[in-house]
Protein backbone atom coordinates (compact mmCIF):
# COMPACT_ATOMS: atom_id res chain seq x y z
CA UNK A 1 0.00 0.00 0.00
CA UNK A 2 3.10 2.14 1.04
CA UNK A 3 4.79 2.17 -2.54
CA UNK A 4 0.96 2.77 -4.33
CA UNK A 5 0.17 5.85 -2.57
CA UNK A 6 3.64 6.71 -3.20
CA UNK A 7 3.71 6.39 -7.01
CA UNK A 8 0.04 8.15 -7.18
CA UNK A 9 1.27 10.46 -5.70
CA UNK A 10 4.54 11.09 -8.01
CA UNK A 11 2.55 10.45 -10.96
CA UNK A 12 0.05 13.21 -9.61
CA UNK A 13 2.77 15.84 -8.72
CA UNK A 14 3.77 15.15 -12.54
CA UNK A 15 0.60 15.83 -13.96
CA UNK A 16 0.29 18.68 -12.01
CA UNK A 17 3.47 20.03 -13.49
CA UNK A 18 2.74 19.03 -16.78
CA UNK A 19 -0.76 21.08 -16.56
CA UNK A 20 1.07 24.03 -14.95
CA UNK A 21 3.24 24.07 -17.99
CA UNK A 22 -0.05 24.15 -20.64
CA UNK A 23 -1.33 26.30 -19.06
CA UNK A 24 1.16 29.13 -18.34
CA UNK A 25 2.75 28.27 -22.12
CA UNK A 26 -1.13 29.13 -23.12
CA UNK A 27 -1.56 32.24 -21.27
CA UNK A 28 2.15 33.68 -22.14
CA UNK A 29 0.69 33.35 -25.85
CA UNK A 30 -2.46 34.83 -24.40
CA UNK A 31 -0.95 38.19 -23.19
CA UNK A 32 1.45 40.85 -23.96
CA UNK A 33 2.57 42.68 -20.87
CA UNK A 34 4.69 41.93 -18.38
CA UNK A 35 5.33 38.67 -16.83
CA UNK A 36 5.38 37.93 -13.23
CA UNK A 37 7.91 36.31 -11.54
CA UNK A 38 5.80 32.77 -11.39
CA UNK A 39 5.16 33.29 -15.12
CA UNK A 40 9.16 34.01 -15.86
CA UNK A 41 10.08 31.25 -14.08
CA UNK A 42 7.77 28.85 -15.80
CA UNK A 43 8.84 30.40 -18.86
CA UNK A 44 12.83 29.37 -18.06
CA UNK A 45 12.30 26.36 -17.21
CA UNK A 46 10.13 25.44 -20.17
CA UNK A 47 12.95 27.32 -22.22
CA UNK A 48 15.77 24.85 -20.66
CA UNK A 49 13.72 21.71 -20.37
CA UNK A 50 13.02 22.32 -24.44
CA UNK A 51 16.96 22.86 -24.85
CA UNK A 52 17.99 19.52 -22.80
CA UNK A 53 15.40 17.26 -25.54
CA UNK A 54 15.91 19.72 -28.38
CA UNK A 55 19.63 18.46 -28.79
CA UNK A 56 19.89 15.08 -28.45
CA UNK A 57 16.52 15.07 -30.83
CA UNK A 58 18.58 17.60 -33.39
CA UNK A 59 21.75 15.38 -33.27
CA UNK A 60 19.72 12.10 -33.97
CA UNK A 61 18.19 13.81 -36.87
CA UNK A 62 21.28 15.18 -38.79
CA UNK A 63 23.00 11.97 -38.10
CA UNK A 64 20.28 9.94 -40.19
CA UNK A 65 19.94 12.98 -42.52
CA UNK A 66 23.64 13.10 -43.10
CA UNK A 67 23.73 9.14 -43.47
CA UNK A 68 21.18 9.43 -45.96
CA UNK A 69 23.24 12.19 -47.79
CA UNK A 70 26.06 9.32 -47.77
CA UNK A 71 23.87 7.46 -49.21
CA UNK A 72 22.62 9.67 -52.45
CA UNK A 73 26.36 10.59 -52.83
CA UNK A 74 27.84 7.24 -53.23
CA UNK A 75 24.83 6.19 -55.67
CA UNK A 76 26.10 9.83 -57.45
CA UNK A 77 29.48 8.67 -57.67
CA UNK A 78 29.03 5.12 -58.60
CA UNK A 79 26.78 6.50 -61.31
CA UNK A 80 29.21 8.99 -62.48
CA UNK A 81 31.75 6.21 -62.10
CA UNK A 82 30.28 4.17 -64.43
CA UNK A 83 29.67 7.12 -66.97
CA UNK A 84 33.46 8.15 -67.19
CA UNK A 85 34.07 4.20 -67.36
CA UNK A 86 31.35 4.29 -70.79
CA UNK A 87 32.89 7.52 -71.98
CA UNK A 88 36.74 5.96 -72.09
CA UNK A 89 35.48 2.68 -73.97
CA UNK A 90 33.29 5.21 -76.20
CA UNK A 91 36.51 7.01 -76.45
CA UNK A 92 38.53 4.22 -77.06
CA UNK A 93 36.32 2.66 -79.30
CA UNK A 94 36.16 6.28 -81.47
CA UNK A 95 39.53 6.34 -81.74
CA UNK A 96 40.45 2.58 -83.11
CA UNK A 97 37.77 3.19 -85.50
CA UNK A 98 39.56 6.71 -86.34
CA UNK A 99 42.64 4.62 -87.03
CA UNK A 100 40.80 1.75 -89.12
CA UNK A 101 39.08 4.56 -91.67
CA UNK A 102 42.64 6.59 -91.97
CA UNK A 103 44.12 2.81 -92.73
CA UNK A 104 41.35 2.14 -94.96
CA UNK A 105 41.44 5.52 -96.40
CA UNK A 106 45.43 4.70 -97.57
CA UNK A 107 44.82 1.44 -98.84
CA UNK A 108 41.86 3.47 -101.08
CA UNK A 109 44.17 6.01 -101.82
CA UNK A 110 47.04 3.37 -102.97
CA UNK A 111 44.93 1.63 -105.27
CA UNK A 112 43.98 4.32 -107.02
CA UNK A 113 47.40 5.81 -107.64
CA UNK A 114 49.18 2.22 -108.63
CA UNK A 115 46.04 0.87 -110.90
CA UNK A 116 48.85 -1.02 -112.91
CA UNK A 117 49.68 -3.37 -109.68
CA UNK A 118 47.28 -6.62 -108.98
CA UNK A 119 46.75 -6.42 -105.33
CA UNK A 120 46.01 -8.94 -102.78
CA UNK A 121 44.97 -7.31 -99.34
CA UNK A 122 44.98 -9.04 -96.30
CA UNK A 123 45.43 -8.90 -92.64
CA UNK A 124 48.64 -9.67 -90.38
CA UNK A 125 47.75 -13.29 -89.13
CA UNK A 126 50.69 -13.45 -86.18
CA UNK A 127 53.82 -12.32 -85.53
CA UNK A 128 56.48 -13.46 -82.69
CA UNK A 129 58.67 -11.18 -80.54
CA UNK A 130 61.43 -13.21 -80.82
CA UNK A 131 61.37 -12.71 -84.54
CA UNK A 132 59.79 -9.29 -84.64
CA UNK A 133 62.28 -7.59 -87.20
CA UNK A 134 62.56 -10.46 -89.37
CA UNK A 135 59.05 -12.49 -89.95
CA UNK A 136 55.43 -12.12 -89.67
CA UNK A 137 52.21 -14.12 -90.80
CA UNK A 138 49.31 -13.27 -93.38
CA UNK A 139 45.95 -14.47 -93.61
CA UNK A 140 46.01 -15.51 -97.17
CA UNK A 141 47.80 -18.45 -98.60
CA UNK A 142 47.39 -20.35 -102.16
CA UNK A 143 44.15 -20.55 -102.06
CA UNK A 144 44.15 -16.81 -102.63
CA UNK A 145 46.70 -16.41 -105.38
CA UNK A 146 49.73 -16.01 -102.90
CA UNK A 147 53.16 -17.11 -103.79
CA UNK A 148 56.76 -17.25 -102.97
CA UNK A 149 58.46 -14.04 -103.97
CA UNK A 150 55.24 -11.80 -104.05
CA UNK A 151 56.29 -8.08 -102.36
CA UNK A 152 54.46 -7.28 -99.50
CA UNK A 153 53.26 -3.79 -99.01
CA UNK A 154 51.54 -1.62 -95.97
CA UNK A 155 48.47 -0.04 -96.33
CA UNK A 156 50.05 2.95 -97.37
CA UNK A 157 51.78 1.38 -100.14
CA UNK A 158 55.42 1.01 -98.59
CA UNK A 159 57.36 -2.15 -98.81
CA UNK A 160 57.39 -4.37 -96.00
CA UNK A 161 59.38 -7.28 -97.59
CA UNK A 162 58.14 -10.60 -99.63
CA UNK A 163 56.55 -13.93 -99.05
CA UNK A 164 58.85 -16.68 -98.42
CA UNK A 165 56.66 -19.21 -97.79
CA UNK A 166 53.24 -20.04 -98.67
CA UNK A 167 50.39 -22.77 -96.98
CA UNK A 168 46.92 -23.22 -98.28
CA UNK A 169 45.26 -20.10 -96.11
CA UNK A 170 48.68 -18.20 -94.76
CA UNK A 171 51.88 -17.34 -95.55
CA UNK A 172 54.96 -16.36 -94.23
CA UNK A 173 56.26 -12.73 -95.01
CA UNK A 174 60.60 -11.77 -94.65
CA UNK A 175 60.93 -8.12 -93.43
CA UNK A 176 63.53 -6.00 -95.09
CA UNK A 177 64.21 -5.07 -91.33
CA UNK A 178 65.48 -8.73 -91.18
CA UNK A 179 69.51 -9.01 -90.32
CA UNK A 180 68.98 -12.92 -90.85
CA UNK A 181 67.90 -12.75 -94.65
CA UNK A 182 71.36 -12.50 -96.93
CA UNK A 183 69.14 -11.23 -99.96
CA UNK A 184 68.85 -7.54 -100.39
CA UNK A 185 66.27 -4.99 -102.33
CA UNK A 186 67.74 -3.64 -105.39
CA UNK A 187 66.94 0.21 -104.77
CA UNK A 188 67.52 3.56 -106.35
CA UNK A 189 67.57 7.08 -104.54
CA UNK A 190 65.03 9.59 -106.17
CA UNK A 191 67.22 12.80 -107.74
CA UNK A 192 66.91 15.36 -109.74
CA UNK A 193 70.19 14.62 -111.34
CA UNK A 194 70.20 10.71 -111.95
CA UNK A 195 69.13 7.89 -109.54
CA UNK A 196 72.41 6.27 -107.75
CA UNK A 197 71.65 2.02 -106.95
CA UNK A 198 72.24 0.52 -103.93
CA UNK A 199 71.19 -2.61 -102.05
CA UNK A 200 68.96 -2.73 -99.09
CA UNK A 201 69.14 -4.71 -96.11
CA UNK A 202 68.19 -4.47 -92.21
CA UNK A 203 70.68 -2.57 -90.67
CA UNK A 204 73.24 -4.42 -88.28
CA UNK A 205 73.52 -2.01 -85.79
CA UNK A 206 70.41 -0.23 -85.45
CA UNK A 207 67.11 -2.16 -85.30
CA UNK A 208 64.26 -0.56 -87.25
CA UNK A 209 66.20 1.25 -89.82
CA UNK A 210 67.60 0.34 -93.17
CA UNK A 211 71.33 0.31 -94.90
CA UNK A 212 71.71 1.05 -98.59
CA UNK A 213 74.81 -0.47 -99.64
CA UNK A 214 77.17 -0.03 -102.64
CA UNK A 215 76.09 3.52 -103.63
CA UNK A 216 78.73 4.87 -105.85
CA UNK A 217 81.12 7.49 -104.93
CA UNK A 218 80.49 9.19 -108.32
CA UNK A 219 76.86 9.91 -107.30
CA UNK A 220 76.99 12.99 -105.90
CA UNK A 221 73.59 14.15 -106.25
CA UNK A 222 71.79 12.41 -103.15
CA UNK A 223 71.23 13.67 -100.23
CA UNK A 224 69.53 13.02 -96.94
CA UNK A 225 65.70 13.76 -97.12
CA UNK A 226 65.74 11.97 -100.73
CA UNK A 227 63.19 8.80 -101.45
CA UNK A 228 64.68 5.10 -101.80
CA UNK A 229 62.54 3.30 -104.02
CA UNK A 230 62.96 -0.18 -105.68
CA UNK A 231 64.57 -0.06 -108.56
CA UNK A 232 63.00 -2.40 -110.97
CA UNK A 233 66.28 -3.97 -111.31
CA UNK A 234 64.93 -7.39 -110.07
CA UNK A 235 63.06 -10.39 -110.58
CA UNK A 236 60.60 -10.00 -107.77
CA UNK A 237 59.84 -6.13 -107.03
CA UNK A 238 58.13 -3.77 -109.58
CA UNK A 239 59.98 -0.72 -110.02
CA UNK A 240 58.95 2.89 -107.68
CA UNK A 241 57.80 0.85 -104.85
CA UNK A 242 58.48 3.72 -102.01
CA UNK A 243 61.36 2.11 -99.57
CA UNK A 244 61.94 5.09 -97.42
CA UNK A 245 64.18 8.61 -97.46
CA UNK A 246 67.73 8.37 -96.70
CA UNK A 247 68.82 9.44 -92.74
CA UNK A 248 72.74 9.86 -93.53
CA UNK A 249 75.37 8.65 -95.43
CA UNK A 250 78.70 6.99 -94.13
CA UNK A 251 81.69 6.07 -96.73
CA UNK A 252 83.26 2.65 -96.27
CA UNK A 253 86.85 3.48 -96.51
CA UNK A 254 87.40 2.47 -100.09
CA UNK A 255 86.71 5.81 -101.92
CA UNK A 256 84.37 3.75 -104.67
CA UNK A 257 81.43 3.39 -102.58
CA UNK A 258 79.56 4.39 -99.78
CA UNK A 259 76.69 3.45 -97.87
CA UNK A 260 73.25 5.14 -96.20
CA UNK A 261 70.95 4.92 -93.28
CA UNK A 262 67.66 5.38 -94.37
CA UNK A 263 64.25 5.04 -92.48
CA UNK A 264 61.67 2.82 -93.88
CA UNK A 265 58.43 4.58 -94.73
CA UNK A 266 56.20 1.54 -93.11
CA UNK A 267 55.57 1.60 -89.71
CA UNK A 268 56.91 -2.36 -89.30
CA UNK A 269 55.81 -1.51 -85.60
CA UNK A 270 52.48 -1.13 -86.39
CA UNK A 271 51.13 -3.57 -89.31
CA UNK A 272 47.55 -4.72 -89.19
CA UNK A 273 46.74 -4.96 -92.69
CA UNK A 274 48.86 -5.38 -95.98
CA UNK A 275 48.97 -5.54 -99.73
CA UNK A 276 50.42 -8.44 -101.82
CA UNK A 277 51.59 -7.50 -105.07
CA UNK A 278 50.77 -9.85 -107.84
CA UNK A 279 53.52 -8.78 -110.76
CA UNK A 280 51.79 -8.24 -114.14
CA UNK A 281 54.04 -9.34 -117.05
CA UNK A 282 56.42 -7.44 -117.83
CA UNK A 283 56.43 -5.42 -114.27
CA UNK A 284 59.29 -7.34 -112.59
CA UNK A 285 62.87 -9.17 -114.77
CA UNK A 286 61.92 -12.85 -115.52
CA UNK A 287 63.86 -15.31 -113.42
Amino acid sequence: MGRKGTGGRLFAFLAGIIIIVILAGVSLRSRGGPLSWPEKFVMDTTSAISRLLYEPSFQTITFFHRLGNLDALYQENAALLQVASEDTSLRIQLREEQIQNAELRDMLHFRSEVPQFSLITTEVAGRSPLSWDSLLTIGAGSSSGVRRNLPVLSASGALLGRVVSVSLYSSTVSLLTSTESADGVSAAILTPKGQPFGIITGSPTVPGLLTMSFISELSQSAKPGDEVVTSGLSDIYPRGILIGKIRDFVSDGSGLTRSAEVIPAADFNDVDTVFVVVPRPGQVLPP
